[in-house]
């Protein structure tokens, strides 16, 4: 999990065009990664993939003055924005209520925990369970996703483990623990070619 609280500032509003010319800024403020399920934009082809989010909808009446407001755009990526769409239960002014966290204001890592046995992920407040359920944050390609990090992190132990071995090759314990986390890792990885990341009934569920 790999969200970032995404710094807006009213100071570096653009003076020039609209929303749709500012991709590459936004992009970067919101670290190039989707700001509600945290997934970087390259396994997506890239920013001409991802999507600019209106944060309060821009298709509701009483926020077209933020259409192109720098501090109500945001970065999302395709399935995301499509299950969020114009949806907007409330402000976000208690996380105990149900509602969209502002990623500016609110930090996407304090709302969510990592269940280690599945890798999904849950949350103690409403705000956090409604984005789960809204945004479908539980979908195979995430559970993929979290899972992969998990290994990665393991991997990298396992090299430090590895120079050690390099070191002294007096601990077969180190040798069959390698093998083993070897092993998990790319079973994991062969994995990734069956997923399929969602259903067309998913990517329309009202």
């Amino acid at each position: 999990m790999n969200w970032k609280l995404i710094i807006k500032d009213p100071a570096k509003q653009p003076l020039d065009g609209t929303y749709n010319n500012w991709k590459e800024q936004i992009a970067e403020e919101c670290f190039h990664q989707c700001v509600y399920c945290s997934i970087h934009e390259n396994p997506w082809g890239g920013i001409d993939h991802y999507h600019i989010d209106h944060f309060r909808p821009k298709s509701k009446s009483e926020f077209n003055h933020l259409e192109n407001d720098i501090c109500n755009l945001f970065y999302a990526c395709p399935v995301c924005n499509r299950f969020k769409s114009d949806d907007w239960p409330g402000e976000p002014d208690n996380l105990d209520k149900i509602c969209y966290p502002d990623p500016s204001k609110t930090d996407y890592k304090t709302l969510f925990q990592l269940n280690q046995t599945n890798y999904s992920i849950y949350s103690v407040y409403k705000s956090g369970n409604y984005l789960i359920h809204r945004l479908f944050l539980n979908r195979p390609q995430l559970i993929y996703e979290r899972r992969e990090n998990t290994l990665r992190q393991k991997e990298l132990g396992l090299f430090e483990d590895i120079s050690k071995l390099i070191q002294d090759c007096n601990d077969i314990t180190i040798i069959k623990k390698s093998i083993s986390a070897l092993t998990e890792i790319r079973q994991h990885l062969e994995k990734r070619n069956h997923i399929r990341p969602y259903t067309l009934a998913e990517i329309r569920k009202p």
